[in-house]
């Protein structure tokens, strides 16, 4: 059996590794780019350019504006795509491009639609939401990598 100060020695050792791995880890890995926002319009150029990323055509995009107050207007998308388009995927990828930014963008999927809200908020403020619609009307669309 191990005696007590041999055990708190190697406990020490164990503790005194695992803290030097730590910031080795720590000290490679690399910083995670924080860019800033222009303005909020900004927001529209980044979801403008993951629709045309995903493939959504312009025709299949509605949107409006809303005044919250003198400061504040807030823009909803109404995006309609065929039932092949993923949703999920279109969210991460957006979700990515803006957490650049520090901005969040959960999403609620409504059942059993299986349509998707995705809000865009930053400083506890939603800024943008984007309405996505399966319209199986749009499978026959055609897209260039069809």
């Amino acid at each position: 059996m191990i005696n007590r100060n041999k055990g708190k020695k190697i406990i020490t050792a164990l503790l005194a590794a695992s803290c030097i791995v730590s910031g080795i880890i720590l000290a490679s890995s690399n910083p995670k780019t924080v860019s800033r926002l222009q303005d909020i319009e900004q927001i529209d150029s980044l979801i403008t350019i993951q629709f045309a990323n995903h493939q959504v055509l312009p025709d299949q995009v509605n949107n409006s504006v809303i005044r919250v107050d003198t400061l504040l207007k807030r823009r909803t998308y109404w995006v309609n795509v065929p039932s092949r388009f993923s949703k999920t995927m279109f969210h991460i990828d957006l979700n990515n491009e803006l957490s650049r930014y520090e901005i969040d963008s959960p999403a609620k999927v409504n059942f059993p639609s299986r349509d998707m809200n995705i809000y865009i908020y930053k400083y506890n403020t939603v800024l943008r939401t984007i309405r996505i619609t399966t319209d199986t009307d749009l499978d026959s669309l055609s897209t260039e990598s069809d």
